[in-house]
């Protein structure tokens, strides 16, 4: 019987690379090129066993279609977007042998907000949107900490959660850590005379925060996964002084950790229809002005 795993074993090994991630439809982010209406950069979590995490996390937002229905409602009110995805790493770039495709990790991200503050200072910045999904979203709380003079528009939390934080990325952050400590983003800190996690705090520089949470009790779900949901986040975001100014959150009865990602699920459907809301005061940028053209001679 003990042969049994090492074929398998062996098998999966022969086969690598065996996913190709799927690339988002929506336009991909271009600092290069002129400014957009929006730009949309998306974490996704943690892959679960049998992969290794954090070698083998991938950008699954993306592939599943998630940045694409969140830019979608975008586009709808006729805004440019452009999105970027990443996986749960603090590397800008990493591979997996089982995964076709080099994914990018957190460094990644700052280098492409870098990338785009000549933009945000232009007479006509871009709106700038989070996604973040289970660890992933624990990263984009660090990145809107530690970018005090960055506005961020809208964080969107599907599940944040804190599972294998410090036993995944000790090795890879140790001696080549930052200020704050990334290896302390799902600490407590002191927030208006209560402990709260890290990755549980809206700083001020983010102006509204969706946060989903997905279900704690089990119950089937037509957009797919599990009767029972095994990972949960249980505690509600908050902003530095207590309050819950510009914070909403939706709890998801009949889905699990990894369902609320899907574009057709409840939580998505409540994000977008708050995103609608919000984009209303949102307008696209005028169209250049095109140089006049000489009269025909007739």
């Amino acid at each position: 019987m003990r042969a049994l795993p090492l074929l398998l074993l062996l098998i999966l090994t022969a086969c690598a690379p065996r996913f190709t991630p799927q690339a988002a439809r929506t336009p991909l982010l271009n600092p290069a090129g002129p400014p957009p209406d929006v730009v949309i950069l998306a974490v996704s979590g943690r892959c679960s066993p049998p992969c290794l995490a954090p070698r083998d996390n991938v950008d699954y937002l993306s592939a599943r279609g998630t940045l694409d229905a969140l830019a979608d409602v975008f586009a709808a009110r006729g805004l440019n977007v452009q999105v970027s995805g990443y996986a749960s790493h603090p590397a800008a770039q990493f591979r997996s042998p089982f995964i076709s495709a080099d994914q990018r990790g957190y460094a990644a991200v700052q280098a492409d907000l870098n990338a785009i503050k000549p933009w945000l200072r232009g007479p006509r910045p871009p709106r700038l949107v989070l996604l973040g999904h289970s660890q992933g979203a624990v990263w984009l709380h660090h990145l809107t900490r530690v970018n005090p003079d960055v506005t961020f528009d809208v964080q969107v939390d599907l599940d944040a959660i804190c599972v294998g934080w410090r036993s995944d990325f000790w090795t890879l952050l140790r001696g080549r850590d930052q200020t704050p400590s990334l290896l302390e983003a799902c600490d407590q800190i002191q927030v208006n005379g209560a402990r709260r996690n890290i990755k549980d705090v809206v700083w001020p520089n983010v102006t509204v925060n969706l946060e989903v949470q997905s279900k704690r009790y089990p119950a089937r779900s037509g957009t797919g996964g599990l009767p029972v949901n095994y990972l949960f986040d249980l505690s509600g975001n908050t902003r530095l002084d207590g309050t819950r100014q510009g914070l909403q959150l939706f709890v998801s009865s009949r889905e699990d950790h990894s369902a609320v990602t899907t574009p057709h699920s409840d939580a998505l459907a409540w994000v977008n229809a708050r995103l609608t809301r919000v984009v209303q005061a949102w307008e696209p940028a005028l169209p250049s002005a095109q140089p006049a053209q000489p009269l025909a001679q007739p």
